[in-house]
């Protein structure tokens, strides 16, 4: 099915709401409550939402990010993204193709050739959970960090994955509770921290690159895993897919953290929840440089996921004579290998 080309800016039926997170964190019994029904309309029908009073901050991690991205490639090279159950370590300019075929439908072939094709126009550097502190159980891998090159990156990455996690579990919180669950009814599925942060570097790109036909910094997906905490510098270019096909700008909302649910989340709640459609393109007013190149883009995801060896199963509350279940039983890192597997 051709993807759909028609944009908009804000179709009145298709609405991404700005929620005060602090209202549900430290709010009176009503004003949790509200919260807590805003962030259920944004999640069962866009899909996505904007967090803000979050009291989580990306600013150091940008920090990093960058510094990360000017080194050297043979440097980021040393330790390359390559196997699909870890993924950890260095993607680099179009080796990446983001999206939803199945290579049941089309092949491995099929795919090779959409990343040729119109590869997504990116590097990007994933992180998994490190056993050192305690709060995870020890991987059959590791992350490598380039701490000689770049001293005090590992240790700050691992702070900022742990603060990302604290966040997700207090939106599964807020999630449980609008589902009528008791409020840390997801914890027991999301203690191992097969979760990954995922630093991402659009670079400088010529005009006519970003104006062929098809061309974009990251292709039409969902994602995979419970939720997506996005933080996006003031670029934009994240666009969001409506039912009626139309694609969305998402505008950066300064201090506000953008939340997607993924595969996982629909999966449990039966399609109570939405995975949307998302990609990214060059921003609608894209600052250049001098020589008439888009500039750089940068951006930080932490996709969150279920224990990978834990079995996902409907949520009775989602599943009723008028909603029949839909999806048989799901093993998360099962799902997750099979979908970078058409990604990568």
């Amino acid at each position: 099915m051709a993807t759909p080309q028609a944009t908009t800016t804000n179709p009145p039926q298709f609405r991404i709401p700005i929620i005060d997170f602090s209202k549900y964190l430290h709010g009176t019994p009503e004003e949790k409550k509200s919260c807590i029904a805003a962030i259920m309309a944004g999640f069962t029908t866009s899909g996505f939402l904007y967090l803000t009073h979050s009291g989580l901050s990306p600013a150091d991690a940008y920090s990093w990010s960058e510094k990360y991205f000017a080194l050297p490639l043979d440097e980021k090279m040393k330790h390359p993204n390559t196997n699909k159950a870890a993924n950890r370590g260095y993607s680099g300019m179009g080796i990446e193709k983001t999206t939803n075929a199945d290579l049941e439908d089309g092949g491995e072939d099929a795919v090779a050739k959409l990343r040729a094709m119109l590869p997504d126009l990116k590097e990007s550097l994933e992180i998994g959970s490190d056993e050192e502190g305690g709060r995870y159980p020890a991987k059959p891998w590791k992350n490598h960090y380039p701490d000689d090159a770049l001293p005090g990156f590992g240790a700050a990455m691992r702070a900022f994955y742990e603060k990302c996690d604290d966040l997700h579990h207090q939106l599964l919180c807020a999630i449980a509770e609008g589902l009528g669950l008791e409020r840390e009814w997801f914890k027991q599925y999301v203690t191992a921290g097969d979760h990954v942060l995922r630093l991402l570097h659009y670079p400088s790109v010529p005009k006519a690159v970003l104006e062929k036909e098809g061309a974009v910094r990251a292709g039409s997906h969902t994602d995979y895993g419970t939720v997506t905490l996005l933080f996006q510098d003031g670029s934009g270019g994240l666009q969001v897919r409506t039912p009626e096909g139309e694609w969305v700008h998402v505008e950066p909302v300064e201090g506000a953290v953008v939340i997607n649910a993924g595969d996982m989340l629909q999966i449990w709640t039966n399609d109570v929840i939405k995975s949307t459609h998302h990609r990214v393109v060059s921003p609608p007013n894209a600052v250049t440089t001098e020589d008439g190149k888009y500039s750089a883009r940068y951006s930080i995801a932490f996709f969150a996921h279920p224990d990978h060896e834990r079995i996902i199963n409907a949520i009775e509350n989602c599943v009723s004579e008028a909603r029949p279940k839909k999806y048989g039983p799901i093993v998360p890192g099962e799902w997750m290998v099979k979908r970078l597997t058409a990604t990568y």
